[in-house]
């Protein structure tokens, strides 16, 4: 049987990151809180409480958190349209597409921005369904949103694909005992943790998915890093 494959939105499919970065510098600047790129990648991969939570945890911040991420959220809105896709997102979900019973969006990105970036990107008809952590209970690295898709797309855990760029995401795949494909940052791409992913990539570019066979519905589950590409 095909799998189901879910993808991660944000630093894998569109070249959102520097987006996000750019709001919350815009956004937590003026309360105090002057974010670097690297306090930034404390929190990648977070839905927005989660990130927002993070920060007023360990700064003396004057404000409300929720309408601190409710300005995040809007200003990256602003910042969406004309948003790069990632080297490869096309192919990968061209390839996907032929090779899996249902595609999906699995983010920790609020559904407005999850749709609002697929239109900006022509992506919006590529995918069954879209799914948001925002309202879930825990967000990632937790797997619900991951086992919360599976099971509304009838398919069990082992019949599904992950593809996520972040560490975060790739625990919450992991962790929902599905099949994990791993494409970091260049500067995340030899960090040991991503070795509990099932496959590790340089690049959507690199996406074979002739592969996926030897991964799900019973087939050997080959757990390593070993780069493509």
């Amino acid at each position: 049987m095909q799998p189901i494959v879910l993808f991660d939105l944000d630093g894998l499919l569109i070249d959102s990151e520097p987006i996000w970065d750019a709001a919350k510098r815009e956004v937590f600047g003026p309360l105090g809180l002057h974010l670097t790129p690297e306090t930034q990648a404390a929190t990648r991969g977070l839905r927005q409480r989660d990130m927002v939570a993070y920060w007023f945890d360990r700064a003396t911040i004057q404000a409300d958190p929720d309408d601190v991420e409710q300005q995040i959220v809007a200003a990256v809105c602003r910042r969406l349209e004309g948003v790069a896709l990632k080297p490869g997102a096309e192919h990968a979900v061209t390839t996907c597409a032929r090779a899996s019973r249902a595609m999906a969006v699995v983010s920790s990105s609020p559904e407005s921005v999850i749709r609002a970036a697929l239109a900006s990107t022509g992506l919006d008809g590529s995918f069954d369904a879209v799914f948001s952590a925002e309202d879930d209970e825990h967000g990632k690295p937790h797997p619900g949103a991951y086992l919360r898709a599976a099971a509304a797309l009838g398919a069990s855990p082992d019949e599904c694909i992950v593809i996520e760029d972040s560490f975060t995401g790739v625990l919450a795949g992991a962790s929902a005992r599905m099949t994990v494909v791993a494409v970091p940052e260049a500067a995340d791409r030899r960090d040991p943790r991503f070795a509990i992913a099932t496959l590790v990539l340089e690049s959507l570019k690199d996406l074979d998915t002739s592969v996926f066979g030897a991964y799900v519905s019973g087939g050997s589950r080959v757990v390593g890093s070993g780069l493509h590409g």
